[in-house]
């Protein structure tokens, strides 16, 4: 009997789309999977929703109803622990798989005996259904290690994303991995870095058989005005950026990924937060900051990977030679 997959949905105001995905789940060719729903104390109808698709189908499920309203990484923990499946697979209650999207990726896991297996994907605007294809462009005859799949995300040469990932969730839970609960921005590239910066090896398949929906009532779609919750976007990305470099510097076992780490992600994380500092017009931090040997000692070390990233090097070059010309610039 094939192994067990189980698909972990968070789910927040999503009565609206959270019953095509789950048909989309219950159609696939993979008989053995179990669904889990985390729904998190959505204010309107996505529990009545989810548990009317759930009954109708035909595998096992688990709706779990969070008491307050705690985010999306807290609602993927909370199926993260309920999961029974070998396996574990994220997907968000507004998206769609192909019926031999599970079949692609335990295929690839289980010939190659990875921890993680990852495919492209297609983006569907729903107004107007136009699809755009974005396939993993990679040899699959190369023999790529996890840290060279680490390296390449990091640098965006590829973008494996965590509803694409398929992980054997003993890896998951051995290696200590979970998501940055709190965070509203950048914990999903935060938890696909760590977790392949220390998987035992990850495979890929270069077809899209997983299909990300935009609409107008999506997070990324909705922030588009320049207000609060922008920002407070942007501070957690922020801070994501300083996590990971900590992740890998501190577990990742590769000299390497801390080398990238040291002289590339923490470069970038102050970066940011200096540019924060600028937006939100507070001067006084800003200047604090840069006050700070280590953090320009820091961005001086960008200059590692400026052929890579050459727009990391520059902005730590002005932020160095003319802070108050980056800090006007933001600022306004």
């Amino acid at each position: 009997m094939l192994p067990m997959i189980s698909v972990v949905i968070p789910a927040y105001n999503a009565q609206n789309t959270i019953e095509p995905t789950l048909r989309s789940v219950f159609a696939q060719e993979y008989r053995n999977l179990e669904v889990i729903v985390a729904d998190d104390a959505s204010k309107d109808g996505t529990a009545a929703a989810a548990r009317r698709a759930l009954l109708a189908g035909d595998r096992p499920w688990k709706l779990i109803e969070l008491e307050s309203n705690r985010g999306v990484s807290a609602a993927r923990n909370e199926g993260m622990k309920a999961a029974s499946g070998e396996y574990l697979l994220f997907m968000d209650a507004d998206d769609r798989a192909d019926p031999d999207f599970l079949t692609i990726l335990h295929g690839v896991i289980s010939v190659s005996g990875a921890d993680i297996a990852f495919c492209g994907f297609r983006s569907r605007d729903m107004r107007t259904g136009k699809e755009d294809r974005f396939p993993v462009k990679l040899d699959p005859s190369r023999g790529y290690t996890a840290e060279d799949l680490a390296v390449m995300r990091i640098f965006k040469k590829i973008d494996p994303t965590v509803w694409t990932m398929l992980f054997r969730k003993d890896f998951i839970f051995s290696r200590g991995l979970s998501f940055a609960e709190g965070c509203s921005h950048g914990q999903d590239v935060e938890f696909v870095i760590e977790a392949l910066s220390v998987a035992g090896h990850a495979a890929f398949s270069p077809e899209c058989p997983f299909v990300y929906m935009h609409h107008a009532n999506m997070a990324s779609a909705a922030d588009r005005s320049f207000g609060e919750k922008k920002l407070r976007r942007y501070a957690d990305f922020t801070e994501s950026h300083f996590r990971m470099a900590r992740f890998l510097t501190e577990r990742s076992g590769s000299k390497k990924l801390a080398e990238i780490a040291n002289r590339f992600l923490l470069p970038t994380a102050y970066i940011k937060r200096l540019t924060l500092c600028a937006w939100q017009k507070d001067r006084r931090a800003f200047d604090e900051i840069l006050a700070s040997r280590e953090v320009r000692d820091i961005l001086r070390s960008s200059r590692r990977y400026a052929a890579k990233k050459p727009e990391v090097f520059l902005k730590s070059l002005c932020l160095l030679t003319a802070p108050g010309l980056y800090y006007r610039m933001r600022a306004r």
